[in-house]
């Protein structure tokens, strides 16, 4: 394996380990509100 193609791989790792991480912070955050729908209903209300 080269240097670059190390070098890519190395990057694109970092990156995917970045964003799954930034994933699971936004759906904990988002466990916490009531959803609703585009009417105004919201789950808490059912």
């Amino acid at each position: 394996m080269t240097m670059k193609s190390a070098a890519l791989l190395t990057a694109m790792m970092l990156a995917s380990i970045l964003f799954m991480g930034a994933e699971l912070v936004s759906v904990d955050a988002g466990g916490r509100t009531v959803s609703s729908d585009g009417y105004g209903i919201s789950s808490a209300s059912r």
